[in-house]
């Protein structure tokens, strides 16, 4: 029997939404605020799913 538990951070599919937010500068040279999202492995069970 094991011990191991569904992560809780992705309730077990082993990926998650993660959000990179960072400021850029368009094209008059204003810096703005850019935000990209993406699908990728868990950060808290590296994809495995679980904990």
């Amino acid at each position: 029997m094991s011990d191991e538990q569904p992560c809780g951070a992705c309730e077990g599919t082993g990926v998650t939404e993660h959000t990179l937010h960072t400021v850029e500068l368009d094209e008059d040279g204003n810096q703005v605020p850019v935000d990209r999202s993406w699908t990728g492995p868990c950060s808290a069970c590296h994809g495995t799913g679980v904990s």
